[in-house]
């Protein structure tokens, strides 16, 4: 039966609207999951999610996206980057796209260095809304090994010291930046080093003291 639904669905992928992707990806998941299904029946599932999460209509997109974050894992992970990079190349680029991308990835926290430097990266994207729900979803590495989270947390003080402290110092442009980024930097900076800093100030004096202590980042 998951077979004949696979092949019956696979024409209609990424032209439906936002409840037939729905539904399809729900359904999609359930093939998964199911250990029962032999693997190749199951290894379908993330390549026609991704074609859902490539819809044109943003909030189908929505759908496939957030079914490839209940997929999870580094192909998975891959295929959000794709999804990701496309949204923000837009003109326009698709707010309810990139930010479920984002989420998706910070749910799933691949270890792969691309997407970890693919993400890092985007720490630094001109539109200060990717910035912040780019630091949230490096917030999602929080159980990740020492290494990973040591140097996320190093490139989130990089990225936010400066603009915090220019909006101390009443900069306009700083301090709008550092308005919209805040809530995704701190969630980074506390997530990350398992503390509760204020600002990057404190996160920079505290990685400071601490980035040599073995037992903190094993």
């Amino acid at each position: 039966v998951a077979e004949e639904y696979l092949a019956g669905v696979k024409k209609e992928l990424g032209k439906q609207d936002e409840s037939t992707a729905r539904a399809t990806a729900t359904q999609l998941v359930e093939i998964w999951n199911d250990s029962e299904l032999s693997e190749k029946t199951r290894d379908d599932v993330p390549g026609y999610l991704l074609k859902i999460a490539g819809s044109k209509d943003e909030m189908a997109a929505v759908a496939g996206i957030e079914g490839l974050q209940a997929v999870g894992g580094d192909d998975a992970a891959k295929g959000l980057m794709k999804v990701l990079g496309k949204a923000l190349k837009a003109k326009e680029p698709s707010v309810p796209v990139y930010s479920a991308c984002l989420k998706a990835l910070g749910a799933i926290a691949s270890e792969d260095s691309k997407v970890i430097k693919d993400l890092v990266k985007l720490t630094k994207h001109k539109d200060y809304d990717v910035v912040s729900k780019a630091a949230a979803a490096l917030a999602g590495y929080k159980d990740r090994p020492g290494k990973i989270r040591k140097e996320l947390l190093e490139e989130c003080i990089k990225q936010s010291e400066g603009v915090y402290n220019a909006a101390q110092g009443n900069d306009p442009t700083a301090k709008r930046k550092w308005n919209i980024i805040q809530s995704g930097i701190m969630s980074a900076l506390n997530a990350l080093s398992g503390q509760s800093f204020e600002n990057p100030a404190a996160a920079r004096a505290w990685y400071n003291d601490n980035k040599k202590d073995r037992d903190l980042w094993k």
